[in-house]
């Protein structure tokens, strides 16, 4: 029997904020309101960082954007594919690219295991941030939304770079405002289980005893073992089985309802992020990376990953004890991550968000909370909130950004396709 299936809004409409070009002008933009955020109230105890006005929260993110941009004309400019910022121009990568200008770094990628001299890219790029105290590591992979066509590299990674259990975080939905954002490259109900795995049978696969022979037929399948709707976590959970040759392995599947693109979750849509980030954490231990995408596995996906490695900060207490005033652990983290993949935390609102979210859990782990009016259930209904979110939440930037252009399938001669869907040439 299918599971029924549970309804979510993916029509949301973001409203996005211009900016002027010339930097003397960003105090009009918001007026009077320009100058306050984090820097308002009782700020006693809490750390510099995040006692920031939104015009200082708009410098942090154009110094992050200055930062990137050498990054790429050092990369272009060496012409060496062994050099950090290197980028890979074979046509065979860019036609499995989601965005055209959204790449993985050459030497910060997964490889898929593939013969040599196949191509063994999908992007995705392996993400590790170090406890500030302990150095034990925390591993990610942040990786773009599964195009049709892809699917059986998607899986083939989780297959392979997971530990006994995969666990991937889903932020986006498969379309959004009439796009599509992601492929439905899992099972949705027990009727479209299992989902196969194709492979053609020209594609040489590595088998399980690692000879490199031809596998015919399917690679494996994606099997669903159970569906749920965790309502804290606004996010449906489903159990599967991944089965890739003779091996299984059990992957749990979080599809967050809560965060449409190009905006950021409030109210209840904020606490159920917060939740999600600690049930997902709760199914692997830190070593094991969990699979974090959206639709290009920079923007949310960035934002989710600097989240969940700050707040595990902030609740060992090293974010408190920070007096220097230079001192920005947010944005030596999201700089942290972009060299391990670029545009990570894409936009400005996806920066001061995060400053938002670990201000307001400061705010609580200090006792610096107020009572909320009984009428205000814009918050799911809880009591308490920061003193500083509501006004930072209303007043922020966002910098003029191009849209994420979608990368054509076409190559210039027919490749080999993993799933079994045939590749086109410029000419056909």
């Amino acid at each position: 029997m299918a599971h029924p299936t549970i309804k979510i809004d993916t029509n949301v409409q973001a409203t996005k904020r211009g900016l002027p070009e010339d930097k003397d002008e960003v105090v009009d933009v918001l007026g009077e309101q320009a100058n306050p955020g984090l820097d308002e109230g009782d700020n006693e105890d809490v750390p510099p960082f995040l006692c920031q006005s939104v015009i200082d929260l708009h410098r942090k993110f154009e110094d992050l954007e200055w930062i990137q941009r050498a990054r790429l004309a050092e990369g272009m400019l060496t012409n060496d594919p062994s050099h950090r910022w290197a980028l890979e121009g074979d046509p065979e990568v860019k036609a499995r690219n989601r965005y055209t200008n959204v790449q993985a770094w050459a030497n910060s990628r997964i490889h898929l295991k593939v013969p040599e001299g196949e191509c063994d890219f999908i992007n995705a790029s392996p993400i590790v941030l170090k406890d500030s105290v302990t150095q034990e590591e925390r591993r990610y992979i942040a990786t773009q939304g599964p195009k049709p066509g892809h699917f059986a590299h998607f899986w083939h990674m989780v297959f392979h770079e997971s530990l006994d259990v995969g666990v991937i975080v889903m932020l986006t939905q498969t379309f959004e405002s009439g796009r599509e954002k992601c492929g439905q490259y899992f099972p949705l109900d027990t009727e479209d289980s299992p989902m196969p795995l194709h492979a053609n049978e020209r594609d040489p696969f590595v088998n399980d005893n690692g000879d490199h022979k031809p596998i015919e037929g399917n690679l494996g399948s994606v099997k669903l073992l159970e569906c749920t709707f965790d309502e804290e976590a606004r996010s449906e959970v489903r159990k599967l089985e991944l089965t890739v040759g003779s091996e299984s392995k059990i992957v749990w599947h979080f599809l967050f309802a809560g965060w449409a693109d190009y905006s950021k979750p409030e109210g209840e849509d904020r606490e159920a992020l917060l939740e999600l980030i600690k049930l997902s954490a709760s199914k692997c231990a830190s070593n094991n990376p969990r699979i974090v995408h959206c639709s290009a596995g920079v923007g949310r996906t960035g934002t989710f990953i600097a989240l969940d490695h700050l707040l595990q900060e902030l609740e060992s207490g090293q974010l408190l004890t920070i007096t220097d005033a230079e001192s920005d652990p947010v944005f030596m983290t999201v700089n942290e991550m972009r060299e391990q993949r670029m545009m990570m935390v894409y936009n400005e609102m996806q920066l001061q968000f995060i400053y938002e979210v670990l201000r307001e859990q400061a705010d609580i782990k200090l006792g610096k909370t107020v009572q909320r009016d009984a009428g205000d259930v814009s918050n799911g209904g809880k009591s308490e909130r920061s003193t500083k979110m509501a006004k930072l939440s209303n007043d922020y930037l966002v910098s003029s950004k191009p849209e994420l252009e979608p990368a054509s399938d076409r190559v210039p001669t027919p490749t080999r396709s993993w799933s079994g869907t045939p590749e086109v040439s410029d000419n056909e």
